[in-house]
């Protein structure tokens, strides 16, 4: 089944901008060459040891590309954005071995596009712990013309998203118009409480409304006009709480400088929100332009059905238009994406459906 959004007269992909894969040639290459990282099987599977840190069992669902085509058929999705699971992030790795691994997956995940480059297009894994190689890292991706950007993790090792170490990272961010996905990693508790399921109710959101909400306060949004940022599972608290923001920076702001709430509405969000009800509030907030569709696959804390979940809340409380859903659903996201560095399947006839 493919489902296409509808803007106007005319038809364009349905496009999933939040999805995770651990490429399967990633572990073929890991048989052959381990840059610190071992492969650990045992009777529930695969997982990784990268420099000492041991991961969950990696899903099936991540590496078979078979699966993943067959699920977006059952989504209604036409075109996925892939980005590394996070737990590939290399904290644990020295600066040789983190370089070399980084390269191997995202060699991997470009081999994975390969497959379905109609529909599979690619963010990279990048080392936030060194900026400036983040920066060329990305770029070496973009020019294969398989990626549109990169991803980051929001917390682990290296200079926090606001400080000035990135500024490099941000300025080359810009000039190639290249998609951001910034995704909670390593989370600590804000009330200092450890309980079952908390890390992905509330530490995860608390944690990409502190690492973005930074970034507004410090400037760095403001510097940085034309990043094309999205904070994934509808961006946290941040949009919630951008009165709060606007209320408390006043104390200290000079006179006409921007509010961060008006930072905080240029940025991207995916529609991860579980709930038909926030979805509507935070098109509400941002507007349907910066709202894109995202569904976390394959993960069970994502969204089985996410164009299901956005023509819901399309009919709940003030209800959207069809250029507000065709936004959120495929047009919003076929924008970024063409304005990335030469993505080749965006401008064949796939595209022109």
């Amino acid at each position: 089944m493919t489902t296409m959004a509808t803007e106007g007269p005319r038809r364009i992909p349905v496009i999933d901008v939040h999805a995770h894969a651990v490429p399967h040639t990633l572990i073929e290459r890991l048989r052959a060459d381990r840059p610190g990282v071992a492969l650990l099987e045992d009777g529930d599977g695969i997982h990784l040891d990268i420099g000492g840190r041991v991961t969950p069992v990696i899903d099936e669902r991540l590496t078979d590309p078979s699966r993943r085509l067959s699920a977006m058929d059952e989504m209604g999705v036409d075109v996925q954005v892939v980005s590394p699971w996070m737990e590939l992030t290399p904290d644990e790795l020295g600066p040789r071995d983190g370089a070399r691994f980084v390269q191997m997956v995202n060699d991997s995940l470009g081999e994975l596009v390969d497959h379905a480059p109609a529909r599979l297009r690619g963010l990279a894994l990048v080392d936030r712990r060194d900026p400036r190689s983040a920066a060329a890292e990305m770029a070496r991706c973009l020019d294969t013309g398989r990626f549109h950007g990169a991803e980051i993790g929001l917390g682990g090792s290296g200079p926090a998203l606001h400080e000035p170490d990135w500024d490099a990272f941000w300025h080359a961010a810009s000039r190639a118009g290249a998609l951001v996905l910034l995704h909670p990693w390593r989370p600590a508790s804000p009330a200092g409480i450890a309980f079952s399921r908390l890390t992905d109710i509330v530490d995860n959101p608390a944690q990409s409304t502190a690492a973005v909400g930074a970034m507004a306060l410090a400037g760095t949004l403001r510097r940085f006009p034309e990043l094309r940022l999205c904070v994934v599972h509808g961006g946290g608290f941040l949009p919630y709480v951008a009165g709060r923001f606007d209320a408390i920076a006043a104390l200290e702001r000079a006179p006409g400088m921007a509010a961060p709430s008006e930072c905080l509405q240029r940025l991207y969000f995916d529609s991860l929100t579980h709930s038909a009800q926030a979805l509507s509030w935070l098109i509400g907030f941002a507007g349907a332009g910066q709202v894109m569709l995202g569904s976390d696959y394959p993960f069970p804390t994502g969204c089985a059905d996410p164009v299901e979940a956005v023509t819901r809340a399309a009919a709940q409380g003030e209800r959207l238009s069809d250029e507000q859903v065709a936004a959120v659903l495929g047009a919003t996201a076929r924008r970024l994406l063409a304005g990335s560095r030469r993505p080749a399947a965006l401008t064949g006839e796939t595209w022109q459906i």
